[in-house]
């Protein structure tokens, strides 16, 4: 019978069916973001992982870039949360931060 849940019919039992997620892992969460910041923003910041909370720290001289960084992890993360632990470093004309 169709849509009928399959049965074992040497035992008379019915099988259901089982659909099993599973989050992802605190390392391939971090993996996954780190891979995607890799080719802008690997130089400066770092990225962590611990009980679903992903945590983007570093430094950055540019304000876009640490809006960029956020806005990559906050999408790589999807429902994850993002901590933002970097640090911004404003740099005059000269090269001095200010």
């Amino acid at each position: 019978m169709l849509g009928a849940p399959p049965s074992n019919a040497a035992s008379g039992q019915e099988l259901h069916e089982i659909v099993v997620t599973a989050k992802r892992s605190d390392e391939a969460m971090a993996a996954k973001v780190e891979a995607a910041l890799k080719h802008i923003f690997s130089d400066h910041v770092t990225v962590t992982a611990k009980n679903g909370v992903v945590r983007v720290a570093g430094v950055v001289n540019d304000l876009n870039d640490l809006l960029a960084i956020l806005r990559v992890a906050r999408r790589v993360a999807g429902k994850g949360r993002v901590v933002n632990e970097i640090e911004y470093q404003a740099v005059d004309d000269a090269g001095n931060t200010t």
